[in-house]
């Protein structure tokens, strides 16, 4: 929405709760009917707010009608009357409308985006898979012809080291296309009881080679009570995998990577800190749809596939900055 929209819309809703308000003070405080009226009408403002606004534009509405009002309420005020005790009942029967319609507005509106992004996601898998599926023979085909030609080629040959680019570059494009398959194809669980320290552990021995090349630390701190989940292992190795993967990339040489497992509310939390440069504010909203990446040779589908397992497990994955530098990625499972 267009910031000058939104200042019209504010204006809208100002000039109504001034406009009421006048008429209150303005209006002698004897003509009891015209005053019950006029509070009626400070649910429209109540009503513009929260639809435009959601929970915020309502509380706020509220908020101001209620201070506005105070002054000429305590005027009025008369040892609590039946008339005042009226008038007190409304004012709590319009602070929890306010709370109501809010929150409504904003279950609805996520619902909406919900939704919409689950179509979006369904259409971009369909045409992902259908590319990556097209993409996939041609490339194992380079791959292979490559590769018998590249081990044929003498140490001395100029063209070994062309051919050894080469070599890289399509393994490249076959993971990337493994990645959108994976992305694209319905996801079908087999989940099997399992010791999610076991999968750390495992998962971190094979990230450690990379780690170690890029100058990073992996340490582990796992909780030892951790009863066994009912997981996908092979799936949940690759989400583990992912996230260790991108906090390792995400931490500059000398920094360490720590994945830790506890417990928290009646939930199982894996999380993974780096030490790296963070998430701008402006990127925050993206970290999680479909080929949106900030390194050059990224496919930007891998926080998508993280998502999309861990939600089948029935858990969910966040974020949120540290204290100090980088990001924490949370995964948390129902316990």
């Amino acid at each position: 929405m267009p910031v000058d929209k939104n200042w019209q819309k504010v204006v809208v809703i100002i000039f109504m709760i001034g406009a009421i308000l006048f008429m209150h003070y303005l209006t002698s405080p004897y003509m009891g009917y015209r005053h019950a009226v006029y509070r009626m009408f400070f649910y429209l403002p109540l009503v513009l707010g929260s639809l435009w606004f959601g929970l915020r534009g309502a509380i706020y509405v509220c908020t101001s009608v209620s201070m506005l009002y105070l002054p000429y309420a305590i005027k009025q005020w008369q040892g609590f009357s039946l008339e005042n005790f009226d008038e007190l009942l409304e004012g709590v029967l319009y602070i929890i409308i306010a709370f109501i319609l809010g929150y409504l507005v904003e279950k609805e509106r996520k619902e909406h985006r919900d939704l919409v992004q689950a179509e979006s996601l369904a259409a971009v898998g369909k045409a992902v898979s259908e590319i990556a599926h097209d993409m996939k023979t041609p490339l194992m085909a380079i791959g292979g012809f490559a590769n018998q030609v590249f081990r044929k080629l003498s140490q001395d040959d100029p063209n070994r080291k062309k051919l050894e680019i080469v070599v890289q570059e399509t393994a490249r494009l076959e993971s990337m296309v493994k990645q959108m398959l994976d992305f694209g194809r319905p996801l079908e669980i087999q989940s099997t009881k399992i010791s999610l320290n076991e999968l750390v552990i495992k998962t971190v021995e094979v990230a450690e080679p990379v780690a170690r090349k890029s100058g990073v630390e992996l340490k582990t701190d796992l909780e030892p009570s951790l009863s066994p989940l009912l997981l996908d292992g092979p799936r949940m190795e690759q989400v583990i995998l992912n996230l260790v993967t991108n906090a390792v990339q995400a931490s500059p040489a000398g920094e360490r990577v720590l994945v830790r497992t506890h417990l928290e509310s009646g939930e199982v939390l894996l999380e993974v800190a780096d030490h790296g440069c963070g998430i701008t504010e402006e990127h925050r909203d993206n970290v999680f749809r479909p080929f949106f990446s900030t390194k050059k040779a990224g496919t930007g589908l891998g926080l998508g596939i993280v998502k999309k397992i861990v939600e089948a497990h029935g858990g969910d994955v966040s974020f949120q900055s540290n204290p100090g530098k980088g990001v924490t990625f949370s995964v948390r499972f129902p316990f």
